[in-house]
């Protein structure tokens, strides 16, 4: 019985071994994306007026999705959610203009709107970039840094 386990535990090393680095990969991707997001609450973010605040963080799904939703609250205390939504293998690069974005050759990225002060988020159009955010001072920087931690993810999701 203690051999079967031990061939077992053996045989199942590996499958391990390769879980545990992509999920770790994922991690640190996905904190550099929220932290950005994070930190660019006080800016006209994601093409919407008013204070923003996150509902769900960056998120990758069980079929490659990287995901996220926020709303906005306006002066008037009126409301609207956002979401985007895209494949991750199908990521080209990380772009930094005024905004950092997940660049696409074509139109991956869905983009979700409710009305105001609704919670139903209905499909508006499909883009080819993914925003994420606008750091004040240091895009450069963050850009780079994304940039590699892309890199990185993507060996899990492109052959």
């Amino acid at each position: 019985m203690k051999n079967r386990l031990i061939i077992f535990l053996v045989l199942l090393l590996p499958f391990i071994a390769t879980a545990q680095p992509k999920q770790k990969v994922e991690k640190k991707f996905l904190a550099e994306l929220n932290n950005i997001l994070k930190n660019s609450k006080d800016n006209d973010h994601w093409n919407k007026p008013g204070l923003m605040s996150i509902d769900s963080p960056f998120a990758i799904n069980t079929q490659g999705i990287l995901s996220a939703t926020v709303r906005f609250k306006d002066e008037d205390g009126e409301v609207i959610r956002a979401r985007m939504q895209a494949p991750v293998e199908k990521i080209v690069d990380v772009a930094y203009d005024l905004f950092l974005i997940l660049d696409y050759k074509t139109d991956e990225v869905i983009k979700y709107e409710s009305e105001v002060n609704s919670e139903q988020l209905n499909e508006m159009y499909k883009s080819n970039y993914f925003h994420i955010g606008e750091p004040v001072s240091d895009g450069y920087k963050k850009q780079k840094k994304l940039q590699g931690l892309l890199e990185r993810v993507l060996k899990y999701y492109k052959n």
